[in-house]
Formats: C-alpha cells, sequence, structure tokens
C-alpha cells in the first residue's frame, strides 16, 4: 500500500476514534444522569415515606393510608424502571468503550506499518548510500595505487 494511502488511512481512523470517543463520553454522561434521577427518585420516596409515617402517628384515615401507599408503589415502581434503564446505559457505555478501544487499535497498528515502512525505507537508503561510500573508497584506492 502506498504510504500516502496509509496516511490517508490513519486520518480516517483518528476521526473515527474522535467519533467512537465522543459517543463514549455521551453514553457516559446520560449513565451520570440516570443514576442522578435514580438517586432523587430515592430520595423523594424515602422523604415521602418519612411524611407518610408522622403523619401515621398522629393517626390516618383508611383513604389518606391506601393513597400513600399507592404513591410509594408508583415511586417503588419508577425507581425498579429506572435501574433497568440504568442497566442498559451500563451496556451501551460498554459497547461505546469497546468501539473506541477497537478503533484506537487499528488506527495504532497502522501507525506502526507506516512507521515501519519508514524505517525500511531509511535502512535501504542507508545501505546504498554505505554501499556507494564503499565503492568510492575503493575506487580512490586503487586508484592511489595505480598513480
Amino acid at each position: 500500500m502506498a504510504r500516502r494511502a496509509l496516511y490517508l488511512m490513519v486520518e480516517r481512523l483518528q476521526e473515527q476514534e474522535q467519533d467512537a470517543a465522543r459517543d463514549m463520553a455521551e453514553a457516559q454522561q446520560q449513565l451520570s444522569e440516570f443514576e442522578a434521577q435514580l438517586a432523587h427518585l430515592e430520595d423523594y420516596r424515602r422523604s415521602y415515606l418519612e411524611q407518610a409515617l408522622a403523619k401515621g402517628v398522629d393517626g390516618f384515615y383508611a383513604d389518606s393510608f391506601h393513597q400513600y401507599q399507592l404513591f410509594i408503589q408508583k415511586l417503588e415502581q419508577a425507581s425498579v424502571q429506572q435501574g433497568k434503564s440504568i442497566e442498559q446505559v451500563k451496556k451501551n457505555v460498554l459497547l461505546k468503550r469497546k468501539q473506541w478501544l477497537d478503533v484506537q487499535a487499528k488506527r495504532k497498528a497502522m501507525e506502526l506499518l507506516i512507521d515501519k515502512q519508514v524505517k525500511q525505507k531509511q535502512n535501504k537508503q542507508a545501505r546504498e548510500e554505505q554501499k556507494l561510500l564503499d565503492e568510492y573508497a575503493l575506487y580512490a584506492h586503487l586508484r592511489g595505487q595505480a598513480s
């Protein structure tokens, strides 16, 4: 593969790597937001329960108690659903991280290939230069003996 094509490929892989890193960061941000929402739900549920218990000391009407109970169940269901959503987002974060690492590995492999080709070319040039210097030295030595 021509070196120019390899450089273009590396540029493309760098762009893909940046896109993958951005996607991963967005997924991590979403996870943080979902976890914060769950914490808020749990805090609200806890506060509401404490409020219900405080009212319970003073006495509850059956209808009020039933309403509190239903609302607490809804908060628990919302917490469970939020927990499931968090698990999905965690899977997405892991997927995005894997995609980012895969693209990064491809880019690094391509850069190593370019470096290897550059070194091979430099070594070849160095050998050719050394060969020319050796030939020049040999001719100079032979001319010196001929005179």
